[in-house]
């Protein structure tokens, strides 16, 4: 018996994204930045680096920097109740609960216990908003973004 060699034709991989191509890499971008961010934020917790809400003391930044985040667990709490994805509502709205939190916290003067289960609590919170987030948004690239197998054109005889 005498084998015949086969020949393959050659496959061409595609890539389709259904999106534009801003948005996209944006995403991929944000998706990179929010991994990074949640391998950090598990670093601290593990090792206990833990970011404790800093009381306000009469400098011009403290001030400002307590400011921003009040304005930013307001937007939080604002973007919570706009996306229409049910994750990313969630995340917003953990995000704000934090912000929300050491803005309070660091408001009035708390216990040092106090300030150190509000640092685990929050800790905890961010990371679970972006493992959320970070599947949020995996989950919307790979949506847009598909890996198409097309034969080769043109017919075999």
């Amino acid at each position: 018996m005498k084998a015949e060699t086969k020949t393959r034709s050659p496959h061409t991989w595609t890539i389709t994204v259904e999106s534009d191509w801003a948005t996209t890499v944006g995403a991929a971008v944000l998706l990179i930045v929010c991994g990074l961010l949640l391998a950090r934020e598990i670093d601290h917790f593990i090792w206990g680096h833990l970011r404790r809400p800093v009381p306000i003391y009469g400098g011009f930044w403290s001030i400002w920097n307590k400011v921003f985040e009040a304005i930013a667990a307001i937007y939080g709490f604002i973007f919570a109740f706009t996306f229409p994805n049910n994750s990313v509502k969630v995340v917003c709205l953990l995000l704000g609960i934090d912000l929300f939190s050491s803005v309070l916290l660091s408001c009035f003067h708390a216990p040092p216990a106090a300030l150190h289960i509000a640092a685990v609590g929050g800790s905890v919170v961010r990371q679970i908003a972006l493992a959320i987030f970070c599947v949020a948004l995996a989950q919307w690239l790979r949506s847009v973004i598909r890996r198409d197998q097309s034969e080769p054109s043109g017919g075999e005889n």
